[in-house]
């Protein structure tokens, strides 16, 4: 796991060095979270590329990056793991090809020397990768399947600069990073801006599942998509047995245990920890070392069930404890999310990972299972909502009104979401449920120069009609999250948090056979076991002694909550207050200020009805668009 920067320049600069070489080493500097193992470049006269290296696999000196190939034609710069190198490697040694390591990164360029742009259909894991082909004169970048590990790119007519992060752009003087309205809306209305945009004009992440190819002679680029979900929806007759899912699930775990350093586990004591627990401890050489959080506010608190299953299991139980949340650890949070970013799960991953990092460099978690297995709540909600039709949920939203307007408040929360859910102009499937505010009511909070912006809806409903070409409507609805909030929020969250801190995560429920084998029977999504994670509940009964196994499987889904508005109202007070003053908010261009204010006197005289979740994005937003305002530190 590291962190990868480059940059090209598509005619001659004489001034290469303080243009880019200079720019790109503090860049590197500044992203040793990323990889405090090693930093270096490579470079000749028109491109540089720069790597962080946290170590994994090969501890040697040998794993280092940028990585030449031993024939000198290829370098390559890696963030992730290739959890099948192994079987690779032989496959290619078989093919007559030798290597000098035993690291992924050889095995990548052996691939790539071996099957061309073919070559990540070969690979098992995560990655963001970049190699120049010295001979074709051809830089390719590549994106694991999901989108797990991050690539953004900035283009204009000269230069060309890719980075894992966006805010490392900044360490380049010469280019303009400017906000795209378009991608703050969607912020606003989904705590996060989906791919491929990103924060800024110019800038967009590679796909997932994509290889993008560029020839430094033509200036062209290439883009070829190597693996698609929708290829996979609605293909299989049959459902799959219990055991086809515990074969596929063993074997994802056990890739994701190779490793040359410890590698722990997150375990909540939740359905999808708790099943990994188990399988960890089946394939593990050595004791199993697990990491929970305990809270003292009872309602969120799941460390008895954590202590229930290692006790069980025999496996270490480390109890963190976490820091108070402080206004320097929100903006470090904020920091570390990159771009603006309104998920408030964001802050005690970050101090979890903190943590976790004093113990282990790699930990197994259960991001994917909820997609998967349809564990979340709003699939319920979503499941009614094509029950009933659109119509009764408006007659409802008239009822609610009526009930307000008689002093009752109890529903005016339900009353909210159906306006936001009936102010939506396309279908956008299960975002419905998660958004904030729909596009077209979030509006009227920004200053637009572009009256006619446009959003998100267009692309989530042609994601909807692409599934639905294979599978219902309902059944389109339910993958809808596997395409938007998984890799846009939840991994994002996962990825800069935890490497924020030096720690890699890996996430077993995401190997692309299995999901693969999902979404090929989603014509069966109705059927019992894809019920609230029944599949994962039967398999934690098969596993877990029956004395627990019982209390731990039949648990609800127990999401990441957190207390936004003690946040607001005590350790993070001076903050907001400076934040959503008067001052602050008429210097920021992109905020209508009076709006902003009135929303948050409402809110601070806590108003029935005032949309808490847009305060906390605000909120967010706000903080980030101050540290853009500084270069995030590149103005020193």
């Amino acid at each position: 796991m590291c962190g990868i920067i480059g940059a090209i320049t598509k005619k001659k600069d004489p001034d290469f060095q303080s243009n880019f070489l200079d720019p790109l080493n503090h860049a590197l500097d500044r992203m040793e979270y990323r990889g405090p193992d090693n930093k270096d470049i490579w470079s000749n006269e028109i491109l540089c590329l720069g790597h962080r290296r946290l170590s994994i696999l090969d501890l040697s000196s040998n794993g280092n990056q940028p990585f030449e190939s031993s024939c000198k034609r290829y370098i390559i710069v890696f963030n992730g793991e290739i959890y099948n190198y192994q079987e690779l490697r032989t496959t290619l040694q078989n093919h007559g090809q030798k290597f000098r390591t035993n690291t992924d990164t050889e095995v990548i360029l052996g691939a790539y020397a071996q099957f061309g742009a073919d070559f990540c259909k070969q690979l098992r894991g995560m990655f963001a990768l970049v190699i120049y082909d010295q001979e074709k004169n051809e830089i390719i970048f590549a994106r694991d399947r999901i989108g797990k590990k991050p690539l953004f790119i900035y283009e204009n007519e000269e230069t060309l600069i890719f980075s894992s992060e966006v805010k490392f752009f900044h360490a380049f003087k010469n280019i303009p990073l400017e906000i795209n309205e378009e991608s703050l809306l969607n912020f606003l209305s989904l705590q996060y801006i989906p791919s491929p945009q990103s924060i800024y004009k110019n800038v967009n992440q590679v796909k997932a599942g994509e290889v993008l190819i560029y020839n430094l002679k033509t200036k062209q680029k290439k883009s070829i998509v190597y693996w698609d979900m929708l290829d996979h929806v609605g293909t299989r007759k049959q459902i799959p047995s219990l055991d086809e899912i515990d074969q596929l699930i063993e074997q994802s775990v056990k890739y994701r245990l190779v490793s040359n350093v410890d590698v722990g586990l997150l375990l909540s004591g939740g359905v999808d920890s708790s099943l990994l627990a188990c399988y960890m401890t089946e394939l593990s050489q050595t004791k199993v070392k697990s990491f929970n959080v305990g809270f003292s506010d009872q309602n969120i608190d799941e460390s008895s069930y954590a202590k229930q299953v290692s006790s069980a299991l025999n496996i270490d139980l480390i109890s963190l404890n976490l820091e108070d949340i402080s206004a320097d650890n929100f903006s470090q949070s904020v920091f570390h999310a990159d771009q603006p970013f309104g998920d408030s799960a964001m802050i005690p991953t970050y101090l979890i990972s903190k943590s976790i990092g004093k113990h282990v460099k790699v930990v197994l978690s259960g991001e994917g299972a909820d997609e998967l297995f349809h564990g979340y709540e709003h699939y319920g909600y979503e499941k009614y909502y094509y029950g009933l039709g659109k119509l009764p949920f408006e007659g409802a939203e008239q009822i609610f009104n009526v009930i307000s307007s008689l002093g009752i408040h109890k529903f005016d929360k339900i009353k909210n979401k159906l306006k936001s859910i009936n102010s939506f102009k396309k279908d956008i499937g299960t975002s419905r449920w998660t958004s904030i505010i729909s596009p077209d009511l979030g509006k009227q909070f920004l200053n637009r120069k572009n009256r006619e912006i446009g959003n998100y809806e267009n692309q989530f409903h042609s994601f909807l009609n692409q599934f639905h070409k294979k599978a219902g409507k309902l059944e389109s609805s339910l993958m809808l999250d596997l395409l938007t909030w998984l890799p846009d929020d939840l991994l994002v969250k996962t990825d800069r948090m935890m490497m924020a801190c030096s720690v890699e995560a890996r996430t077993p429920f995401l190997d692309h056979e299995l999901i693969e084998i999902v979404l090929s029977s989603s014509r069966h999504f109705n059927s019992h076991n894809f019920e609230s994670k029944n599949y994962l509940r039967q398999l934690l009964k098969k596993k877990l002694p029956a004395s627990i196994a019982d209390s731990i499987s039949q648990r609800p889904k127990h999401g990441f909550l957190t207390p936004n508005d003690k946040w607001l109202n005590s350790s993070l007070s001076d903050l907001s207050s400076f934040l959503f003053s008067n001052e602050n908010l008429k210097n920021n261009p992109y905020l209508v200020t009076e709006k902003i204010a009135q929303l948050w006197t409402d809110y601070k005289g806590q108003k029935i009805g005032t949309n808490k979740r847009l305060v906390w994005n605000l909120f967010c937003f706000l903080e980030w668009y101050r540290q853009h305002e500084t270069k995030f530190g590149f103005n020193s």
